[in-house]
């Protein structure tokens, strides 16, 4: 059902919000009747100041090679010409579903059924290619997930929730303070909040790292194994803060082995098996995946 709702772009264009697509804690996903390409986020309840200027930075700086990997901001959103920000415009995400569809192996087999070990790599290659993009740009992901990649059957990749990542606007640093511990990197497991805190591309390439292993084998987690001593296996965060990579050539010093019937990571290139022993960066991911594409 259409809300018919009036906004104004920062420019002072008027907008009408149509259909709601989609609704979270933060705010709601409308599309936009003037714009078919983009849709509207519109918060609950306007964002802080910073909140604002982070937003019509993103908005102020957005770029083709931005757009072709991220739901960036395209123009901010106002209930009146001149006023708050409420909300943004950014590119509309369609044909693609949430990687956990391309990674599930039932998933894949039910939806994609013509999806293959190359299919899988270009789809790598691509998430390595939207971390490049955005770090290039001086920005960080930080609250790096699963939930936040959506992929088509062309493998091309799009991140999404854009307005949660840590901004450089020019100096002025605007902080992701939210994470999913299980893609948190083992240092800073033992932060109890993000607030405050300023993160860095390297820890982004752990999460970077753990992705592209739940893609090319069936959405395993590196991390989650059979246990090899008593304290191994309880907590994911806690294997993780112990670097018990279950993967790794000495897994029975760090007390955890992987599960039964799980892909060998021997399947893999050596000095491509090693890039997840040490979380490499995405230009290495990047290469890595081509020289596995050309075999």
């Amino acid at each position: 059902m259409k809300t018919n709702i009036k906004v104004f772009t920062s420019t002072g264009e008027l907008t009408t919000l149509g259909r709601e697509l989609g609704k979270g804690g933060e705010g709601a996903v409308y599309d936009i009747e003037e714009f078919v390409d983009s849709v509207a986020k519109i918060y609950h309840t306007p964002p802080p100041a910073l909140k604002q200027d982070k937003l019509a930075f993103m908005a102020a700086t957005a770029d083709a090679q931005l757009l072709n990997y991220v739901a960036w901001p395209q123009a901010t959103l106002h209930g009146g010409r001149g006023g708050k920000v409420i909300g943004f415009m950014m590119p509309k995400v369609s044909g693609k579903e949430p990687i956990h569809m391309i990674y599930s192996p039932a998933h894949r087999r039910q939806s994609y059924p013509h999806c293959a070990w190359d299919f899988l790599l270009y789809v790598a290659r691509n998430i390595a290619s939207s971390f490049a993009t955005v770090h290039e740009h001086g920005h960080v992901v930080g609250d790096v997930n699963q939930n936040s990649f959506m992929v088509g059957r062309d493998s091309k990749v799009v991140l999404i929730d854009s307005d949660s990542f840590q901004i450089n606007a020019n100096g002025t640093l605007h902080l992701c303070e939210v994470g999913v511990s299980h893609f948190t990197p083992p240092e800073l497991q033992t932060l109890s909040s993000f607030v405050g805190f300023e993160r860095t591309a390297n820890h982004d390439n752990f999460g970077l790292a753990l992705l592209i292993f739940h893609v090319l084998f069936g959405g395993r987690h590196p991390y989650s194994g059979v246990p090899l001593i008593s304290d191994a296996g309880n907590a994911l965060e806690t294997d993780i803060a112990h670097f018990r990579y279950a993967y790794a050539s000495d897994n029975q010093r760090r007390g955890l082995k992987p599960p039964p019937r799980s892909i060998p990571l021997s399947m893999l290139p050596g000095d491509v098996e090693a890039m997840f022993s040490r979380h490499s960066r995405k230009v290495a991911w990047q290469r890595g995946v081509r020289r596995l594409k050309r075999g």
